[in-house]
């Protein structure tokens, strides 16, 4: 889903709707069955869709990845991003977006707080404005197929 700059601060705190091939189905089954099991070990999980609904200082701590299946390329002034869960190929953003920095900055090891600390400071904005940035190109890449948290 190809976004503009403003519509990443924007989106709203609701369950993510995360489309799925067919041929995806049974390892996403499998999937919930190891979280459900991790749930009555103890230990909460926290699911794909519930990321939209969750408070910031929820997600602060949230390590995205992009998933090692997806495909990134450059086209015309564009970042695109091939989702081997979905098999959808789209524009994600503008090379001279803010995005940019947001989406080079996901690799396993930063959380989404030092990502947007890191934004705040290379665009003068706000603390807020710059996590409400970062939560906004995350759950898109959630919802794109092509990010999730690290654990």
């Amino acid at each position: 889903m190809s976004k503009n700059d403003e519509s990443f601060e924007s989106i709203p705190r609701k369950s993510l709707t995360i489309p799925i091939t067919r041929s995806k189905f049974l390892s996403a089954v499998a999937k919930e069955m190891s979280a459900l099991s991790e749930r009555i070990d103890g230990k909460r999980v926290m699911e794909l869709s519930e990321l939209g609904s969750r408070s910031d200082e929820e997600l602060k701590p949230i390590i995205p990845l992009i998933l090692p299946e997806s495909k990134i390329s450059l086209k015309d002034g564009y970042v695109v991003g091939n989702s081997a869960m979905t098999g959808v190929s789209f524009r994600l953003f503008s090379t001279s977006s803010p995005a940019l920095t947001v989406f080079n900055m996901i690799n396993g090891i930063n959380s989404l707080e030092t990502i947007s600390q890191t934004l705040a400071r290379e665009t003068g904005w706000g603390m807020d404005r710059s996590f409400a940035y970062t939560r906004g190109v995350f759950l898109s890449l959630v919802v794109d197929g092509l990010c999730i948290p690290k654990e």
